[in-house]
């Protein structure tokens, strides 16, 4: 045995340089959030993260207790957090957090916190031996960033510091996938169906077992959602589910806040939304806002249409995968935190993919991680006084979509690139083919 093989793995197995600079990348921008948003004190072993630290499991735990109580859980929020912070999930989740109602909420945030790096180990070793099995052993050096970048990375960032459940979201969609690849479907399916019970919109997911014709997956995701609604009635009566699709489904759209166009210092959205705003007010000003959903569902299913005609070979269900999620994560308004969903097939496709457009695809997720809000962008060109002009531009470029967002158009690209060769070598050769035929 060599001696840098170390537990059966070898340091390096394969180099891949271009995958390790994007995820080292990605946990050193990590790290900064980290870093700027917990203010660690490293020489005194303290800390003094802010008023929003576990936000998210500070309103879990008060709609949990709220609940008991037989109380309306739905449109209050927690003292000493803004009126963001409230409880935006179907009725019956939320007996999930009776058992926070017991801790301080400090505590609770670290259970939470815990759990969540339980998920991201979990999800992330699962990749490694998706990747090690399809002939592709990975190296120490892969594992270590893989694993960082599930757990350090700028999205990851928010699961960990507001203390919601996005990895253990992505760890069941991660299960899905692969239960799905291994011909397992009634699990896949109940992953996913578990997935969509806490976030609602993962049950975008079943166009892909659609397309699969996954019949005893969508049978088995369907019955987990519905079962878990008629919970939801069982335990807290019809009202709070109700409430939920009447007021809580409907007001998540936001569709008003769209009108016009989307500003660059808005909410830090990665929703095509964003862009499509824009574009739609800009060429009809006087648009009715209900013109909105229907045209992200146009720009998805285009999407998905472009990449669900080919899913033979592994790199082309992975691309399709991929696509399925990006339409998943940016078709409703979401926050960046989500993009964690995407980790999975995207880490897997930086070691499988052969062919045109995988270094496009490579920097498109180094973009994607420069989680910077659009507005600090246009305030740091300002007070570094740039010429009016590239003021201007950048203004435009920053309202239109966010820097995550461009990555992820860009990792389409580049996808649409491999889905039908049109990388730069084969766009040369048609137009040389195509001008020797005049």
């Amino acid at each position: 045995m060599d001696r840098s093989d170390v537990f059966g793995r070898p340091l390096v197995n394969r180099p891949n340089s271009g995958a390790w600079a994007v995820m080292a990348f990605a946990i050193l921008w990590g790290y900064g959030a980290y870093d700027r948003n917990f203010n660690p004190e490293w020489t005194g072993l303290g800390w003094n993260p802010g008023s929003d630290v576990g936000a998210n499991i500070r309103t879990y735990r008060y709609a949990a207790r709220l609940a008991r109580d037989g109380q309306s859980f739905y449109g209050v929020a927690p003292p000493g957090l803004g009126d963001w912070a409230v409880y935006l999930y179907p009725p019956v989740t939320v007996s999930v957090y009776y058992p926070f109602i017991a801790l301080e909420w400090l505590t609770g945030y670290w259970v939470i916190v815990a759990l969540n790096a339980l998920a991201g180990v979990v999800a992330a070793a699962a990749i490694v031996r998706f990747i090690d099995r399809e002939n592709r052993r990975l190296g120490w050096i892969d594992v270590v960033l893989i694993v960082g970048l599930l757990l350090v990375s700028p999205f990851t960032f928010g699961t960990i510091y507001y203390g919601n459940i996005n990895l253990l979201v992505a760890l069941a969609f991660v299960a899905g996938f692969l239960w799905l690849e291994d011909d397992r479907p009634a699990l896949a399916g109940a992953a996913f169906g578990l997935a969509a019970l806490f976030k609602l919109f993962p049950a975008l997911v079943g166009a892909w077992l659609l397309r699969r014709g996954r019949w005893r997956s969508i049978a088995s995701a369907t019955a987990v959602g519905i079962g878990g609604l008629l919970a939801g009635v069982l335990l807290y009566g019809v009202e709070p589910t109700v409430t939920f699709f009447s007021e809580v489904v409907p007001n998540r759209a936001e569709t008003a806040n769209f009108v016009g166009g989307y500003p660059a210092d808005g909410t830090f959205y990665v929703s095509v939304q964003r862009p499509l705003s824009n574009v739609l007010w800009g060429v009809y000003p006087n648009a009715p806002p209900e013109l909105l959903m229907p045209l992200a569902l146009v720009v998805a299913a285009g999407v998905l249409y472009v990449f669900y005609r080919n899913v033979t070979t592994l790199q082309e269900r992975l691309i399709s995968i991929f696509a399925t999620m990006v339409v998943t994560v940016t078709l409703f308004p979401a926050l960046q935190w989500y993009l964690v969903l995407l980790f999975f097939p995207m880490v897997p496709l930086w070691y499988v993919w052969e062919g045109p457009g995988r270094d496009l695809f490579l920097a498109g997720g180094a973009v994607m991680f420069v989680n910077e809000r659009p507005g600090a962008l246009v305030d740091a060109a300002r007070d570094l006084g740039v010429p009016s002009v590239l003021e201007f531009l950048l203004v435009n470029v920053a309202s239109f979509a966010t820097v995550p967002l461009y990555g992820v158009a860009t990792m389409l690209l580049a996808c649409s690139m491999a889905t039908y060769g049109l990388g730069i070598d084969g766009v040369i050769e048609k137009l040389r083919a195509a001008s020797s035929r005049h």
